[in-house]
């Protein structure tokens, strides 16, 4: 026999009291459904907290993701720029090289891809990180590789510094090229013979210049070059200059690259003004035009 309950509604302060009965199995029926959508509800809150707590995860995730590309885009830009600079510098390190003669040494050192450089970049697991993280490691490497070649051509050229300053590099004088170093017609005999200089011609008394340091060896008349002058620059390099009109220096006077040393003019055996420069290296003559970078 089921059951029942009595329930009994009584006001406060007035009116009809209600009662009604309630069956034992209904109660119990009622209060486990109750607890039922308790535990259901609970859930399902709990549920749309972890959601909206994955949501606010994915977006910081997608944040950082996309900040983690804006930077390595940045840095791969940079990477260029670095790159096509260091391009311009082996390009410069190779004229300067091939000015000064100095060949390219061969270098016993080789690229470890294994560098333990460059562990500040804590995320290289994805591809695009270790290609960025490989690439700043080779870029490290040239970029050393580029200071020892920079260091070995200082050290060269300081130690050329002397040399260089004795080598004849610009034009001694102004003027019209009248005749070049080799063969050619003598203008008195007219006959075909080696010229062993370089004429220029130009006015009387025009300023003739010092093409590199050295001193001064020996002023003297000679027959066919009349009033010359010669420069002992050292290292086996020797200048010439003949048919002057005057020297503005004395034997033994040192001089330096560009210092006035004469004046053009129609000394000796001459068609007319013009200065004989003769270059000598090793007590042979060479094309004074090979000597000649620019003008002073």
């Amino acid at each position: 026999m089921s059951k029942y309950f009595t329930v009994m509604v009584i006001p406060q302060k007035s009116g009809k009291t209600v009662e009604f009965e309630i069956s034992a199995f209904f109660l119990k029926a009622f209060v486990l459904t109750l607890f039922v959508l308790i535990i259901a509800s609970s859930g399902i809150l709990v549920d749309y907290y972890l959601i909206k707590e994955k949501s606010r995860n994915m977006k910081k995730l997608e944040n950082a993701v996309m900040l983690q590309k804006i930077s390595m885009q940045k840095i791969s830009n940079m990477l260029h720029n670095k790159r096509t600079e260091l391009s311009d510098l082996e390009a410069f390190d190779r004229k300067l090289r091939l000015i000064s003669g100095l060949q390219k040494s061969a270098t016993r050192i080789r690229f470890v891809r294994e560098s333990k450089g460059f562990n500040e970049i804590k995320d290289y697991h994805s591809l695009d990180g270790r290609m960025l993280l490989q690439k700043l490691r080779k870029l490290d490497f040239d970029t050393k590789l580029q200071e020892i070649s920079f260091f070995q051509l200082g050290s060269y050229l300081e130690e050329q510094k002397d040399k260089l300053a004795r080598t004849p590099s610009i034009s001694p004088a102004q003027g019209h090229i009248a005749s070049r170093f080799g063969r050619r017609t003598h203008p008195f005999t007219g006959k075909i013979d080696n010229h062993r200089a370089l004429d220029i011609s130009n006015r009387e008394y025009t300023p003739v210049y010092a093409p590199a340091d050295g001193i001064v060896n020996n002023i003297m008349v000679e027959g066919n070059l009349g009033l010359f002058l010669v420069i002992d620059h050292g290292y086996n390099i020797v200048t010439r200059y003949g048919h002057l009109a005057k020297t503005e220096v004395q034997t033994g006077r040192k001089v330096k690259r560009g210092d006035l040393i004469a004046r053009i003019g129609n000394s000796g055996r001459s068609t007319g003004p013009h200065l004989h420069y003769e270059v000598l290296i090793n007590d042979q003559y060479v094309d004074p035009e090979k000597f000649i970078f620019w003008d002073k």
